[in-house]
């Protein structure tokens, strides 16, 4: 974390000077474990300095406990209590490190309430308060007293929420949402959404917003505002470098050959090496031959569960490369492609078991989620899969199926 937070912030100094932010305003920062102070806490120290001022009648009054005791779902007493170590939490940094304001979501708000009553009543009690806290009644200073600030959730235009509850969460680590996967996602971006994420996500000034709308409103198809939106975002999460090479693959894509879909999934250094294990794997030839596709999706890692696979080429959601037109159930052998050569996405649809060979093209499959996801398989034989010490989903069943007893 401490890496990701530092990478991110030095990303976000560049991205600022870019536009014209001098590092004169960045003020200070520091990441902090909160083990480092509640693993000492005693119970009845903490209840002697905060249990007075925490009134149950205001902590039931909060819409997160009101709602999911009407929802009758009830709470528990550790979520019931979680604001107020929260609050615990906020007055340990205000007294050590004068952290005066706590900025949070929209659905904070209650926990940032409850910090900020807990953070003046123990200010105004404590027998360890610093000197120049309180004012000539009793009270903290106005000039150091506790704020909140909240801003609204991440919605889409429909008002969907973002996050893993709802299915649709990315990942600032490259280790859980690629740079091309995290491109992709905001690529998606409707058009509302999109002139809306880049007044919040970046530094673009909002006049040149409102013309780069303006000019992708004359000509949607080129996703002018999208582009400048992902690539604007990459350079701020990964770096400049990433962006630039994000973009320039993604542009590959409107027009594919074989070099630039594998040069994509290939690394060139062992900082990608992570991102490559999500965008290309190796199959043996036993779990690719002869197989529905649903299957070899699954196998692949492309899927969670056969069901799934089959759920995704059902809905038109799934797409394998070709470099010719493939004639479905004849007997021609696998495929062979000069890298230069365009590639053709065909929607995976009515194929059977007996034409996956036809799109083994140089030894690999190329499938296509969505419109921007792309997924590399190398069809190698068995024995040199199991020579290799590597595994995938499913092999050791056919394995033994194929060859009982070893």
């Amino acid at each position: 974390m401490h890496a990701q937070l530092g990478q991110l912030w030095n990303n976000a100094r560049l991205y600022g000077q870019r536009h014209g932010h001098g590092e004169e305003v960045l003020g200070q920062r520091q990441l902090l474990n909160n083990a480092t102070w509640l693993g000492q806490l005693n119970i009845l120290d903490f209840l002697r300095t905060m249990g007075n001022g925490m009134r149950l009648g205001a902590m039931l009054g909060r819409d997160t406990v009101r709602n999911k005791m009407e929802k009758g779902d009830g709470m528990s007493f550790a979520e019931f209590t979680y604001p107020l170590l929260q609050a615990w939490d906020w007055w340990h940094m205000y007294r050590t490190h004068g952290v005066q304001m706590q900025i949070g979501g929209s659905d904070q708000y209650g926990n940032i309430i409850a910090g900020m009553d807990a953070v003046k009543h123990i200010a105004q009690t404590s027998t360890t308060q610093q000197e120049g806290w309180l004012d000539s009644t009793g009270r903290v200073k106005d000039e150091l007293a506790p704020m909140g600030l909240t801003v609204p959730l991440l919605t889409t235009a429909s008002g969907e929420k973002f996050g893993k509850s709802a299915g649709n969460a990315v990942w600032l680590d490259s280790n859980l949402t690629s740079a091309f996967d995290l491109y992709g996602f905001l690529l998606r971006s409707s058009d509302e959404d999109a002139e809306r994420y880049l007044k919040l996500f970046t530094f673009i000034p909002t006049s040149e917003i409102t013309a780069v709308a303006a000019e992708h409103a004359a000509d949607p198809g080129k996703r002018k505002a999208q582009h400048l939106l992902a690539g604007e975002v990459l350079e701020l999460v990964h770096g400049k470098e990433v962006a630039d090479k994000t973009r320039a693959e993604h542009q590959a894509l409107r027009n594919p050959n074989l070099a630039a879909l594998t040069n994509r999934a290939s690394p060139t250094d062992g900082t990608e090496a992570a991102q490559t294990s999500q965008q290309r794997t190796v199959l043996p030839s036993s779990l690719v031959l002869s197989t529905p596709f649903s299957r070899v999706l699954y196998h692949a890692g492309i899927v969670a569960s056969k069901s799934e696979g089959a759920r995704l080429i059902a809905k038109g959601g799934a797409y394998v490369a070709s470099p010719s037109p493939v004639a479905v159930g004849g007997d021609s052998v696998a495929a062979s492609a000069t890298a230069t050569e365009t590639v053709t996405f065909v929607q995976l649809k009515d194929q059977g078991p007996k034409d996956v060979q036809h799109y083994i093209t140089n030894g690999m499959l190329i499938f296509r989620v969505g419109k921007w996801k792309v997924r590399i398989v190398d069809v190698i034989e068995d024995a040199e899969f199991d020579a290799r010490g590597l595994d995938a989903v499913g092999w050791s069943e056919v394995r033994n199926a194929i060859r009982p007893g070893e």
